[in-house]
């Protein structure tokens, strides 16, 4: 006597990031009595539309389908009453099995299948409940729902890796939208930061005038794109762009945020250049550091990727490293205008 237990993931319509959990058991003696060894498991991927549903293999998507659907109980319908029935076929291997059975979404269903050879046997279907699974990044959010607003998403760009997912802002409408804010730091910070370590791991999830002085410290690989905004007051910021990026070099202008981690990791990674516009055509900035006056501005005075990049090069960069580590927020980009504690600075990956 064998088994065959199924867990079927469906994603619900109208709720990209949900979930749903079946467990499918049937063995091959129609007793009324569920067997309990020989079990066979088979993931399956489920879409649900009404009260239709259909799968496929997760591992072999061309071997096998399941096709049914749900009765609506208790209504006008012919033949309907408290009990929910459900009916499905399964096609594999050019055969075709037959199930029907009765009970309820919470409760779960049971009943009778049917093979093509006259074999048959009885059947569980048990639901559970929605089970929530972040998107990885907001690029995947508004590419799932062009309609999602700028906002507070959960997101989890590690998946089922060690690092947990966290509460992001989302930026769906600038530079075509899409983008995921993993840096902050608040107007009211000083400077002095050494390593990226020294950040809250947990970003801010305002872009304007955040509070947290806060840096994601996971996996960067289902991100190709940066945009770091220094000197942000309630007018705007000054940005530094680059696409297609390996996740070195994400990781490279992230490390950038620590005086001391730059110097140690632009040693393997060269510091990426970056575009003062969004503009894939603009000009590039070498390193994304100005040297067209002779200074050498990639030193541990200060922290952040863009350095002096814009017109007047002047303290433009995200916040003080080794000089002047008492002074507070994102400098303000003017001749000898450091942090005052009125601007504040942002990471953006995408």
């Amino acid at each position: 006597m064998t088994k065959l237990k199924t867990l079927l993931l469906a994603s619900l319509p109208f709720h990209a990031a949900a979930n749903v959990q079946w467990e499918l058991v049937s063995d091959t003696q129609l007793d009324g009595v569920i067997a309990t060894s020989g079990a066979q498991h088979q993931q399956l991927t489920v879409q649900i539309q009404a009260n239709k549903f259909n799968a496929v293999s997760a591992q072999t998507p061309d071997t096998s389908l399941i096709q049914g659907e749900f009765e609506h109980p208790n209504t006008y319908e012919i033949g309907s009453g408290l009990a929910q029935r459900v009916q499905f076929t399964i096609a594999k291997d050019g055969a075709r099995f037959y199930f029907l059975g009765q009970g309820s979404a919470q409760d779960g269903y049971q009943g009778t299948w049917y093979g093509p050879n006259n074999d048959s046997g009885d059947f569980t279907l048990t639901t559970q409940p929605a089970v929530e699974v972040p998107a990885s990044s907001c690029a995947q959010i508004l590419s799932e729902n062009p309609d999602a607003q700028s906002g507070v998403y959960a997101i989890d760009p590690d998946g089922s890796g060690q690092h947990a997912g966290f509460d992001a802002y989302c930026d769906m409408d600038t530079d075509e939208g899409g983008w995921t804010l993993i840096g902050t730091y608040s107007k009211s910070e000083p400077g002095g930061k050494m390593y990226i370590s020294d950040y809250n791991p947990q970003p801010g999830v305002t872009p304007v005038d955040p509070a947290v002085t806060g840096l994601y410290q996971g996996p960067l690989s289902v991100f190709r794109d940066v945009r770091e905004q220094v000197s942000c007051d309630y007018a705007g910021c000054k940005s530094a762009y680059q696409s297609s990026m390996s996740q070195a070099e994400l990781e490279m202008v992230r490390y950038t945020w620590g005086y001391k981690d730059q110097q140690a990791h632009q040693k393997d990674t060269p510091l990426p250049d970056c575009r003062a516009t969004y503009d894939a055509s603009s000009a590039i900035t070498t390193s994304c550091i100005y040297y067209g006056d002779g200074d050498d501005r990639n030193n541990m005075n200060v922290v952040g990727w863009q350095r002096d990049i814009h017109p007047g090069h002047h303290a433009c960069w995200l916040a003080h490293g080794e000089f002047s580590t008492a002074s507070k927020g994102s400098p303000r980009c003017s001749y000898n205008a450091i942090g005052n504690g009125t601007r504040w600075g942002l990471l953006w990956v995408r």
